[in-house]
Order: C-alpha cells, then structure tokens, then sequence
C-alpha cells in the first residue's frame, strides 16, 4: 500500500513538474520571439511595402524541437520553428524573411497510437 501512494505521489508531482516546464518554455519563447523581431522583419509576400531587397543569402528552414499530439503542443511547436528560422536568419547576417511559409510533417510516435506533427518554416533570407 505504501508502495502505491509513493508512486501516486511521486507520478503528480512529474505532472505538475511537466505542466510548469512547458508553460515556462512557451514563455521564454514569446520572449525570444519578441527580441528577434527587433533584429528581423518575417514576412510572407517575397517583398517588403517600402523596402527594396538588395541581396539573397540564402534559404532558412526552422524545425520544432516538440513533436505535438495536443493543440497546446502545436502552438509550442509552431513558435520553436519560428525562433529557429529566425535564429538563423540572423546568424547568416539577415534581416528579413521573405516568402515564409509554414508546413507540417505528421507520423505515428513509435510504439503509440498518436499521430504527432512537426512544425516546419521556410522562406529566403535577404538584405534589405
């Protein structure tokens, strides 16, 4: 019996533990998110109103760490590949996305009944 209540307790605690970990990861991402927009314009047309685009560096792709089975998961999912695709932008001295677009890959989790997804973004990063 005291076996049963250690590991009903011990298994709460993991799941209170999980909730707060991801909600603090969904927070640090909105963070993240907010000061890459200060050093990256995204967009999804292939110009900026305003702007004209002086030179293409490159591709960039942004792929979520999360494989989401859960709406709450998509939306962590979604905001890992945007920060990653930004990150990247800004590493090969970018500073705008154009042409972003966003696309998912679902498959069954191993050993599961769960079809989960990754989130993935692409688009070209550019000088303007």
């Amino acid at each position: 019996m005291d076996v049963l209540l250690v590991a009903a307790v011990l298994f709460v605690a993991f799941i209170v533990f999980s909730l707060f970990g991801r909600s603090n990861k969904t927070a640090e991402l909105d963070a993240e998110i907010k000061n890459l927009r200060e050093k990256i314009i995204v967009v999804t047309s292939s110009n900026l109103p305003d702007r004209g685009i002086k030179g293409a560096l490159g591709n960039v792709t942004g792929i979520s760490e999360t494989a989401a089975s859960t709406d709450r998961g998509f939306r962590k999912a979604e905001k890992e590949a945007l920060a990653d695709i930004m990150r990247q932008g800004v590493q090969m001295g970018a500073n705008a996305i154009v042409d972003l677009k966003m696309t998912t890959g679902s498959y069954e989790q191993q050993g599961s009944k769960w079809v989960v997804s990754k989130v993935v973004y692409y688009g070209t990063a550019v000088k303007v």
